[in-house]
C-alpha cells in the first residue's frame, strides 16, 4: 500500500530525471531506499497513473482552429533516430491550448489522421509550423493551411544560405535584410489589429512578398540552383498567413514556439545524456509524459 501511495509521484519524477537521480532524491526527500532497477521496473510496468502537472487546457470538446506542430529526434538503441511528433490545438474564440498529440510514430500521417479523428476540427484550419517540406506537405493534404513560422523563416534561409557557402559577410547581410522585411510585418500586424486600418496592411503585405521575391530573384540570378531561392519562393505566400488572417479578424500565432517549448520538455528526458531507447520504452516513456501535462 505504501508503494502505491508513492508510486504516481515516483513515475512523475523518472520523465523529469534519469532513475538513478530519481532513486536518490526519493532517499534524500521521503527518507524511502528504492533502487533505480525498481523505479524503472515500476515506471515501465505499473499501471499505476502518474501524478499529474498539467500545462495545457483540458480538452473539452471545443473546436480546434488551429495547430502548432513539431518534432524532435531521439536515439534507437539498435540503431536509427525515431521521430517524436508533438502536435498543440488552439481554439481560436478563447485562446486556450490543448495538447492533441505526442507519439513515436513513422510518419507525419499517423500523427495527422490522429487528431483528425479524435478532435473537432474546424472546417478552415490552420497550421503553424517550420520549414519542413515534408511535413508542410502533409498539412496540405489534410487540408490545413500553412503558416511558415516567422523565426524558422529567417533560420532556414541563413542555413542553406550556408549550405551554399556564401561568405558569411554576405550571410548576415542577407538576414538584416530578411528579418527586417519579417519585423516591418509583424510590427503593421500589431498597428493594424487595433486601428482596424486593414487597406493599409493589405498593402503591408503585398509589399513583403515583393520585398522576398526580389531576394530570391537575386539568389537566382546568382545560381539557377539556389535551394535558398526555392525556400523562398515556396514558403514567400505562407509566412504572411498571420497577417492576412488578421484583416479577417482571425488571430493566429506567426511562430511556432509553444510547440517547441513542448518538444523541449520532452527533449529534456528522451535525449538526457545522449540516452538511447528500445522502441517499447520509449513509447511508454513518451505517453507518460502525455498523461502528466495534458
Amino acid at each position: 500500500m505504501l508503494d502505491f501511495i508513492h508510486y504516481p509521484s515516483w513515475k512523475y519524477l523518472c520523465t523529469i530525471v534519469s532513475f538513478s537521480e530519481a532513486s536518490f532524491l526519493i532517499d534524500i526527500l521521503q527518507g524511502i531506499k528504492v533502487s533505480s532497477f525498481k523505479l524503472k521496473k515500476i515506471f515501465y510496468e505499473s499501471n499505476v497513473l502518474p501524478a499529474r502537472n498539467p500545462i495545457y487546457s483540458q480538452y473539452n470538446y471545443q473546436t480546434i482552429g488551429a495547430i502548432s506542430i513539431d518534432d524532435t529526434k531521439s536515439k534507437r538503441r539498435s540503431g536509427g533516430r525515431p521521430s517524436i511528433k508533438g502536435a498543440l490545438g488552439l481554439d481560436l474564440e478563447s485562446g486556450e491550448a490543448f495538447l492533441l498529440y505526442l507519439g513515436a510514430v513513422k510518419n507525419w500521417s499517423e500523427a495527422l489522421s490522429h487528431i483528425r479523428d479524435n478532435y473537432n476540427i474546424s472546417d478552415e484550419v490552420y497550421a503553424i509550423c517550420d520549414g519542413d517540406e515534408n511535413l508542410q506537405r502533409h498539412l496540405e493534404g489534410y487540408g490545413y493551411k500553412v503558416q511558415q513560422c516567422t523565426n524558422h523563416f529567417v533560420k532556414t534561409s541563413m542555413y542553406y544560405l550556408w549550405k551554399e557557402q556564401y561568405p558569411k559577410g554576405e550571410r548576415m547581410k542577407l538576414k538584416k535584410e530578411i528579418s527586417r522585411i519579417i519585423s516591418t510585418l509583424k510590427n503593421s500586424v500589431k498597428k493594424h489589429r487595433i486601428d482596424h486600418d486593414f487597406a493599409r496592411l493589405e498593402w503591408r503585405i503585398d509589399k513583403t512578398q515583393k520585398e522576398l521575391l526580389l531576394i530570391a530573384n537575386e539568389l537566382l540570378s546568382r545560381n539557377k540552383d539556389s535551394t535558398t531561392a526555392k525556400f523562398i519562393l515556396r514558403t514567400a505566400g505562407k509566412v504572411t498567413l498571420f497577417a492576412e488572417l488578421t484583416t479577417r479578424v482571425i488571430q493566429i500565432h506567426d511562430t511556432n514556439n509553444h510547440v517547441e517549448k513542448l518538444m523541449g520538455i520532452v527533449g529534456q528526458r528522451i535525449k538526457k545524456n545522449r540516452q538511447s531507447w528500445v522502441d517499447k520504452n520509449l513509447d511508454i516513456m513518451v505517453n507518460t509524459i502525455w498523461q502528466i501535462i495534458s
